[in-house]
């Protein structure tokens, strides 16, 4: 999706009076954006992306024209694919947030992943579609994005490659026949992948850069990868970093420092993930050290 694909049908609703909240352009093809709007009218004309919304507030006095009497509610998805036109009633506050993708990118996702010809690939109209796996996935990564700014993290892209698969899996008209996944990751393809994130602990990891490690698609890496360590790429990685935190703790060096010398965009991101793993803040457990070293000391 080109940024120019986003920008229109940011301008449909800004012309509506919506309030963008945030925005994040993830890449050329993908995009998230955060909105709220009150009592108005909304249409989408051919969109040049697909676009996922989930309503997070309000919804319940808001309807599609063609769709009386079927109203929106929280936690509730729409799928406008691309091409689609419709045309809403806002008769209330609403707060949502927008996925957009291009086609492009599902199409390449889709024929590192399945047997058939994915030109075929058709996604289905949805209006208020209660679906609780989609929603978690579209809430994580909706606070990825926001946790990351404009690249979502390792974490992110995983959980865009899930909704893609979950799409195409339940709202896609052509059946597809999945590639057969076998038993997690071989030995060396783990080794490397290891040696890889050692390596690069200190600087932004990016899927694409794992599974070419493992000479794999990173659907596919993200997968198996989960079947060989039990956690993500993610998880994974963030568990790492916060054993290189614990090690440099030990030291004089500044926090902020250590969180940058640790792979950590910002240094409160770095005290979320140790407190997370760990019980208690960097700066507790520097205390900690000190205390226990101090006992040892004549």
């Amino acid at each position: 999706m080109d940024r120019e694909d986003n920008r229109i049908d940011s301008a449909l609703l800004l012309q509506a009076n919506a309030n963008i909240e945030a925005q994040y352009d993830i890449h050329k093809d993908v995009a998230v954006s955060e909105w709220s709007i009150d009592r108005n009218r909304v249409t989408y004309e051919k969109g040049d992306s697909h676009t996922l919304s989930l309503y997070l507030k309000g919804g319940n006095t808001s309807y599609r024209a063609d769709q009386r009497g079927h109203w929106g509610e929280p936690g509730t998805l729409c799928l406008m694919p691309q091409g689609h036109t419709s045309d809403w009633h806002i008769g209330g506050p609403i707060h949502f947030v927008h996925l957009y993708f291009s086609d492009r990118i599902l199409k390449r996702f889709a024929s590192d992943h399945y047997e058939q010809d994915v030109r075929l690939i058709e996604l289905t109209d949805l209006t208020y579609q209660a679906d609780q796996q989609l929603v978690g996935l579209m809430l994580d990564y909706a606070a990825s994005c926001s946790r990351y700014a404009d690249s979502a993290g390792l974490f992110g892209e995983h959980l865009l490659y899930e909704i893609f698969a979950h799409i195409i899996g339940h709202y896609n008209s052509f059946p597809l026949t999945g590639c057969r996944l076998k038993g997690g990751l071989t030995s060396r393809q783990m080794k490397r992948v290891i040696v890889f994130i050692d390596e690069h602990l200190d600087s932004r990891i990016c899927m694409a850069n794992l599974a070419t490690e493992a000479d794999l698609s990173p659907f596919h890496f993200a997968r198996q990868f989960k079947q060989s360590f039990g956690e993500t790429p993610g998880q994974y990685v963030i568990r790492r970093r916060v054993e290189g935190v614990k090690r440099q703790l030990a030291t004089q060096i500044p926090l902020a420092q250590i969180a940058a010398n640790n792979g950590f965009a910002q240094q409160s991101h770095m005290t979320t993930n140790f407190k997370k793993q760990v019980g208690v803040t960097p700066n507790a457990y520097r205390v900690a050290l000190a205390g226990e070293a101090g006992r040892f000391c004549l």
